[in-house]
């Protein structure tokens, strides 16, 4: 006799209000519980192993605010706030709005959150980059009480992150950023619009003066298990007066960092190619920003 698989069938639902019950129920329950704001990669996976469901929304995290140059971002916060966020689309973290702007469609868009599209977090996902180039820090609350996580040590492999068990992440902080800072994001999929990134670049850049390269930071999607900064092709670049071989070597440098595969979607060998495009384009997109 053949046996069915098992389904996805919560027995247990919370929506806890404050971040400390939230913290408990998640304790109490262990690795069958899950914590849900939007549901949108909770309904599409169906996970078998969830059999309660902690709804976060009841928690107040659901802000931006700005404080002294610092920028706070509630972790449930929708896709479509950080989209149309004036605080965000006013400086460089521009690239934050325009990435959220570029997720999904509008009605993932009003239901996802900026904290869930990054503790699921996919190598495609798409705030990530923008996130990493901004050098976000992280603040999460479990058990033991609160901490911060840079972004650049929360990702750890595909639908892997950093929290520990019965931890959850409640703000994303942006730092402010120097004067002559531009930033950029690209993004290509199949279609124009509500796809999956084939891959997605991040760039941020500031300038000592019209040319010379104080600090770089460039990431990208798609492109390898997790969302990651290139670190050989910023080093190529920091310091240096900018020209045109220059951008040509630190995007030729940035294809050889990554680890793309072949997927339904594009050959790891496309990938490569297209990241070298649209690193420099988007490095010029950021340079004339910052002169």
């Amino acid at each position: 006799m053949s046996i069915a698989p098992a389904q996805f069938q919560p027995s247990e639902y919370f929506k806890p209000t404050t971040v400390e019950e939230a913290v408990g129920l998640l304790n109490r329950y262990g690795a069958s519980a899950w914590p849900i704001a939007g549901g949108t990669d909770v309904m599409v996976e169906k996970n078998p192993s969830i059999r309660v469901l902690v709804d976060v929304t009841g928690l107040g995290l659901d802000y931006i605010v700005s404080h002294e140059g610092w920028i706070t971002i509630g972790a449930a916060t929708t896709i479509a706030e950080v989209a149309a966020s004036p605080l965000l689309r006013g400086g460089p973290c521009h690239i934050l709005s325009k990435a959220a702007q570029e997720l999904g469609t509008p009605q993932i868009r009003n239901m996802a959150t900026l904290g869930g599209n990054l503790c699921r977090p996919s190598p495609a996902a798409d705030c990530a980059p923008p996130l990493l180039v901004l050098d976000a820090g992280l603040n999460v609350v479990g058990v033991t009480g609160q901490r911060q996580i840079g972004i650049e040590h929360f990702f750890k492999g595909v639908n892997q992150d950093a929290l520990q068990q019965a931890e959850i992440l409640t703000e994303v902080l942006l730092p402010p950023l120097p004067p002559r800072t531009g930033t950029a994001f690209v993004k290509k999929g199949r279609v124009a619009v509500a796809d999956l990134a084939i891959v997605s670049v991040a760039v941020c850049v500031a300038l000592k003066d019209k040319s010379a390269v104080e600090e770089v930071r460039i990431a990208l999607a798609s492109v390898a298990p997790f969302p990651t900064r290139v670190r050989k092709a910023e080093d190529l670049m920091r310091g240096k007066t900018v020209t045109r071989d220059l951008l040509s070597a630190v995007a030729r440098q940035a294809s050889e960092e990554i680890r793309p595969i072949s997927d339904i979607r594009a050959s790891a060998e496309y990938r490569r190619t297209l990241c070298r495009v649209l690193v420099e384009q988007a490095l010029e997109e950021a340079l004339d920003q910052a002169g």
